[in-house]
């Protein structure tokens, strides 16, 4: 089966290997960094894994085509950031009663898809509940039952020990593939039970060459795109097929490279500008995509300083070095502490005042600079 997928050729070839020979995992778990490409890779799975033992040309029997990207049933079951998606609603509508939305399922043919709700920040037991009750029934027109699962990274303690009964004691008929952004964010008890795989950064000119042929960028443009995806080609993909998404990217780098360079004063007052008077789950989502933003101006900065940093490196190469480190260092801890409920709005504000220590820097590195 051709997979139609950008990089990370040693981990499709090894579940190919593993599914023709017959020994398919029981759940997998799926890390790497948002856009690139973990929701494909589940999909292309989950295709492999129904069209195992069907004659070739797969890709013309309804298994293949019903997991097709083009199928509409994705643009609920996936969120990938595309211009024709629209927000969950709040409640489940044509009810007379209104009854919130927690979570979404998307169940369809034998393949059941969970994620959190747009206006959450976890995945909570019930969903969890409901999405293994679905699980547990016989398949109806495949020989497997799979479950996706999304943001396993998200899962409440009580949504965590629910799935854990079920990796404990699967069913023959249910294959499990959870999606989480590191295995680090996974507890234990969870990513020991899966067979994991971590997809790497994909190189910008194989990036490059699919956005020209299959979607007709500009040469240069594509170029453009590749080198600010970070070896994400599903950010690309979605940035070559949303212009105006592009442009606010654009303009957000330009703010960050500003920040960056400005006094303690205007980053103060930068930071206390960012967030909308909205809810608190949006202030977080406006507060994240800041600090993309952020960590993408700083790691061109960190790259940049670590070519510069050879054996004849001068004691300014070695500053810039330490500092990219440190301006780096202090964005991550700004991001956990807003994952750990800080406020978005405080935690920005002391990401403007605080100056880059050497505190942040290895101890033999900082001796070294005095």
């Amino acid at each position: 089966m051709n997979w139609n997928y950008i990089g990370n050729d040693p981990a499709v070839q090894a579940v190919k290997t593993r599914l023709r020979a017959g020994s398919a995992s029981k759940s997998y778990l799926i890390t790497g960094p948002p856009g690139i490409g973990r929701r494909t890779f589940a999909i292309r799975l989950a295709q492999e894994i129904w069209c195992a033992n069907l004659p070739p040309p797969v890709e013309d029997s309804e298994p293949y085509l019903f997991l097709e990207d083009a199928n509409p049933m994705w643009r609920t079951a996936v969120r990938r950031g595309h211009p024709h998606e629209e927000e969950d609603p709040p409640s489940i509508p044509g009810t007379s009663k209104k009854i919130k939305l927690e979570y979404v399922i998307t169940a369809h043919h034998d393949l059941h898809v969970l994620r959190r709700h747009d206006s959450k920040q976890t995945v909570a037991i019930d969903g969890v509940r409901d999405w293994i009750s679905g699980l547990c029934l016989k398949p109806a027109t495949q020989s497997m039952r799979i479950g996706i699962l999304d943001a396993a990274d998200r899962m409440t303690a009580g949504a965590v020990d629910t799935l854990l009964k079920t990796l404990e004691e699967p069913t023959e008929h249910t294959i499990l593939i959870l999606i989480a952004s590191s295995i680090r964010d996974v507890p234990p008890t969870i990513s020991s039970r899966c067979h994991v795989i971590d997809l790497c950064p994909v190189p910008s000119n194989m990036i490059s060459k699919h956005l020209v042929t299959a979607y007709a960028v500009d040469p240069n443009l594509a170029s453009r795109i590749a080198e600010t995806s970070t070896g994400r080609p599903g950010w690309a993909i979605r940035m070559a097929q949303n212009p105006a998404a592009w442009e606010i990217h654009c303009s957000g780098q330009q703010e960050a490279m500003a920040f960056e360079s400005a006094s303690t004063a205007i980053r103060f007052t930068t930071a206390g500008n960012l967030l909308s008077r909205s809810k608190l789950v949006v202030q977080r989502k406006e507060a994240y995509d800041w600090l993309n933003a952020l960590e993408l101006e700083q790691s061109h900065t960190l790259r940049n300083a670590m070519q510069s940093h050879t054996a004849t490196a001068t004691p300014e190469d070695q500053t810039q070095l330490h500092t990219a480190i440190g301006r780096l260092l202090r964005t991550t801890e700004t991001r956990r502490a807003i994952a750990a409920n800080v406020s978005p709005q405080l935690a920005l504000e002391d990401l403007a005042l605080r100056p880059i220590s050497e505190s942040v820097l290895p101890s033999s590195e900082a001796n070294d600079r005095h």
